[in-house]
């Protein structure tokens, strides 16, 4: 489809993958099949047997043995391309040291779920013009058990267009609770608010438009990109797309948009002194609500 020229450029693009759960572990491996030259890989949890059946190429062996996701992941790409160069990165996106890693990549695709790995990877794009994807997929119950949505996300984040922050994506209560040391989380009761009831089919199609949309961009196979929202909705049957907006006055893409280095990065070190004026924003948008 894009000749040798196309797959040398893919062998010289850099890509980070933020999670490598059971979305994140397909994006490795089709990226790796697909021929691109580079990955870095980050996530700082082991594998363990309740979720061994969403992340491909999990074993019991490696359950047993607690093996590292990035390992996991690591391993299944170099089976399908052994020249591939891999940065195992066994610890959080928030962490300023992994941050900066991801400034000069081609491509990210953020596959974590909590609301700091949103935050510093939202940072990034619009800081240092990083394209990035995020991806996931969601199933919500009703009181009576019964589906009430079930539903996979392709979200393009681009300079200063598809901010996590003006389409409410990142929860300032979520984000505060995620800030706290574990022993903080237990003495106010804090714990998992719900299993995560993503299946492999539901990241698969996360997965692929992801993937094929990096594939399509990077290689200029299509006129324009579309740096949009895509939510699958599996009950009807319908693409729900999403048209990226900005608000105005919004700290993140606005206050962040191509700043570089004269600006740090809202990572572990520097949380502290970014969350004040992220709160006083959220604060004026509900007072202009209320």
């Amino acid at each position: 489809m894009f000749g040798a020229w196309g797959q040398a450029t893919l062998k010289k693009a850099r890509v980070a993958i933020i999670g490598l759960g059971g979305v994140g572990s397909l994006v490795s491996e089709y990226l790796s099949r697909l021929g691109v030259g580079e990955l870095l890989l980050i996530d700082p949890d082991r594998i363990e047997d309740t979720n061994v059946a969403r992340v491909v190429g999990a074993t019991a062996n490696d359950v047993k043995s607690r093996r590292l996701k990035t390992a996991i992941a690591a391993r299944v790409a170099r089976e399908a391309q052994s020249a591939i160069r891999i940065a195992e990165i066994p610890r959080d996106v928030v962490d300023c040291a992994v941050a900066r890693l991801l400034v000069d990549c081609d491509m990210i695709f953020l596959a974590a779920d909590s609301m700091r790995a949103r935050l510093v990877t939202n940072a990034i794009a619009h800081q240092y013009f990083v394209p990035v994807v995020q991806l996931g997929a969601k199933v919500r119950p009703g009181d009576n058990g019964e589906l009430i949505d079930a539903m996979a996300a392709v979200r393009q984040i681009r300079p200063g267009r598809g901010c996590l922050w003006c389409h409410e994506l990142i929860d300032p209560g979520a984000l505060a609770i995620e800030s706290k040391s574990d022993e903080e989380r237990k003495a106010q009761a804090y714990g998992i608010s719900e299993p995560n009831p993503s299946v492999i089919t539901m990241n698969a199609v996360a997965a692929a438009h992801g993937v094929n949309d990096f594939l399509f961009d990077f290689l200029g196979l299509r006129s324009e990109s579309e740096a949009d929202f895509n939510h699958f909705r599996f009950l009807s049957h319908k693409l729900q797309r999403v048209v990226a907006s900005r608000t105005p006055g919004c700290p993140e893409c606005n206050g962040r948009f191509g700043v570089g280095d004269a600006l740090p990065l809202p990572s572990v070190t520097t949380t502290r002194d970014h969350v004040p004026p992220l709160l006083a924003w959220v604060r004026d948008r509900l007072r202009k609500l209320f």
